[in-house]
């Protein structure tokens, strides 16, 4: 008789192992197994992987999710359905045409827009595989497999060697008939030509018990995922970390906010009183990814949450095949995803396909994936603090090392002396330009303002007090409530010079024709919402609220303008309209900018050389220059 013993088991190999046991069955007279083997395999569970790329060229230490999941196709018997955006794996596509060419019914759902761009979807074409391409206009941006009618692999990675080897990115393994059934419902439509908005909600039940874990599963557009996440955000007790690639959403934003202030409060009144804290303080933490900072501008909700004081971090990984390129060739933080109420019965854990976005909500093909355990959620969080979040370099530090020649910087980051700390009054608030009315009701305001006839074209100028070039990157004007700018990735003052942000709004928006016509001011060194965007954020001050404050990447005030009563000075006299100037004296420190007695209104005949000509007899303003005298 043959004695088989099993001493140690990994469970990711279970379904595989038996599968070729049981193959060989017939020529063994005894299988035995240890206990912890048998309840491995009867015991469906969720596993995770995290592919774990490094930070530079071969560092990567991680490479089972890739092999696993052409493990799992290798042993696929019947059928294989896949979603798949970026699709150029070499090794997945080999291994969906070898289950193809042994009579695996394998069919595949695209995104239209990646046709003749993908080699995996090339090779489908090439065997004549199944495939059903959709969601033109947007994109079908779902990432996964399901085998057999009964195991699903889905996670936050496309199917490319980048997302699998270069760029932060998790994925699920689930053995579950029920589960692999709503993937499969969710499929058949977009299999069918429907996608985005033409799908229909399905009627199957959403949420499993595998295991340890319980599963709810959502998909986009039909099924309000970014209601749940608000949802499943609202109820959170002790923390929140979160990696984020795309995060253009205002609303979950703003409830990290919340939260983080929520939990600042309870902190303080813990230690004020002596109380027990936990053991982890309650905190929202996160990390951003570089390139979306870049790509997104102001629509990034990043800039918020710096604002606010939300401890955050940024994606150290460079590992890329483009080397100084790191928008393309990997190098990205692409696992978007939360962990909520880490280390409590409540744990939980928020991931997929789904950027926290307008369009990842109302048109793309998504998946969402609730994953409530304290197992897994465990899992999340040792990859986040022991991997991500070590290798990831402190916010203000980060964007002073992405310039060119950032030794000649003063980056406010905590680990530089004290000499070289951007200080208040380093940098001042200068000169405002806050009423340029111009007769038209400015139908991109959607500030709750109540004037009929509301500001356009208007300005506010910085100036560097110091000796040295200062890196504003991720920098933020904050109005009181909230945000009004932030300096994107970048962004440097040289010493003593002035740095100009103009809004142009003299012109309503026109899709065909954005912001052509007559500005008053030019020269400028940013120009916020050049679209004249509805949807991006404006100047707007305010004739009857002023309190502007200018704050760093760890949210500390450099200066302030306004006392948040109407502006000192400024604004429409008769025919003519004037700018609000801080008083700087030649030498020492530059008066409070809360104080009526540090501004004054702009004196002169004519507006300076930056205001345009036709412009210049009646608006009086020194943009981009020295004060008037």
């Amino acid at each position: 008789m043959v004695r088989c013993t099993v001493t140690s088991f990994n469970y990711t190999r279970a379904l595989s192992m038996l599968v070729g046991l049981l193959m060989i069955a017939p020529l063994l007279s005894c299988l035995e197994f240890s206990e912890e083997a048998l309840e491995a395999i009867n015991t469906p569970r969720v596993e995770v992987f995290f592919n774990s790329p490094g930070t530079r060229e071969g560092t990567q230490r991680n490479r089972a999710p890739g092999d696993f999941i052409v493990e799992r196709l290798d042993s696929a018997k019947d059928t294989i359905d896949t979603a798949v955006y970026g699709f150029n794996h070499r090794d997945i596509i080999a291994a969906l045409i070898r289950a193809h060419l042994r009579g695996v019914k394998v069919r595949v759902v695209a995104h239209a827009g990646s046709l003749g761009h993908s080699s995996g979807y090339d090779a489908m074409e090439s065997y004549r595989i199944p495939m059903q391409m959709g969601n033109q206009f947007h994109i079908m941006h779902d990432k996964f497999f399901l085998i057999d009618g009964r195991f699903v692999f889905v996670g936050t990675g496309n199917i490319s060697h980048s997302e699998f080897e270069r760029n932060f990115n998790n994925w699920n393994f689930f053995d579950s008939p029920p589960l692999t059934r709503v993937f499969t419902a969710e499929f058949e439509q977009m299999f069918d030509g429907r996608y985005s908005a033409a799908k229909t909600p399905t009627t199957l039940p959403n949420a499993f018990e595998i295991g340890d874990t319980r599963v709810e599963i959502f998909f986009s557009p039909n099924d309000d995922t970014m209601g749940k996440i608000l949802q499943e955000l609202r109820a959170v007790d002790t923390s929140i970390h979160f990696t984020i690639f795309a995060f253009t959403k205002d609303q979950v934003a703003s409830l990290f906010i919340n939260k983080h202030k929520e939990f600042e409060a309870y902190n303080r009144a813990q230690n004020k009183h002596g109380l027990p804290v936990l053991e982890r303080p309650k905190k929202v933490v996160g990390i951003l990814d570089r390139s979306q900072l870049h790509g997104n501008g102001q629509y990034h909700q990043g800039y918020r949450l710096a604002a606010n004081g939300v401890p955050m971090r940024m994606d150290a990984n460079e590992n890329s095949s483009m080397i100084g390129d790191y928008q393309a060739g990997g190098g990205r933080l692409h696992a978007k995803t939360m962990i909520l109420d880490a280390g409590t019965p409540k744990a939980r854990v928020i991931t997929g396909s789904f950027n926290w976005s307008a369009a990842a909500t109302i048109s793309n093909d998504e998946v969402l994936m609730v994953l409530h355990g304290e197992r897994i959620a465990a899992a999340y969080l040792e990859e986040f603090e022991d991997n991500i979040w070590k290798q990831s370099k402190d916010l203000a530090q980060a964007m002073c090392n992405y310039m060119m020649n950032a030794d000649e910087l003063r980056c406010a980051a905590p680990n530089q002396i004290a000499k070289l700390q951007v200080k208040p009054g380093d940098i001042v608030i200068s000169e405002i330009h806050w009423d340029g009315w111009n007769g038209r009701a400015d139908p991109t305001d959607h500030t709750g303002a109540t004037r009929d006839e509301v500001t356009d074209d208007q300005f506010i100028e910085l100036y560097n007090t110091t000796n040295d070039p200062i890196n504003l990157s991720m920098w933020t004007l904050h109005n009181g409530h909230d945000i009004i700018m932030g300096f994107p990735p970048g962004t440097v003052i040289m010493p003593k010079q002035y740095f100009l942000v103009i809004d142009h709004n003299t012109v309503p928006l026109s899709e065909s024709n954005p912001q052509r016509g007559n500005h008053a001011f030019k020269n400028p060194d940013f120009v916020l919402n050049m679209a004249n965007d509805p949807r991006f954020r404006r100047l707007n001050f305010k004739s009857a609220y002023m309190n502007v404050s200018l704050r760093d990447t760890m949210a500390r005030t450099i200066d302030r303008a306004g006392d948040a009563g109407p502006p000192f000075f400024g604004g429409r006299q008769n025919a003519t309209n004037y700018s609000m100037e801080r008083i700087i004296p030649a030498t020492g420190a530059v008066p409070d900018g809360t104080q009526r007695a540090s501004w004054k209104q702009t004196i002169g005949p004519r507006g300076g050389d930056n205001v345009h000509d036709e412009f210049r007899d009646f608006i009086i303003a020194t943009p981009g220059q020295p004060n008037s005298k």
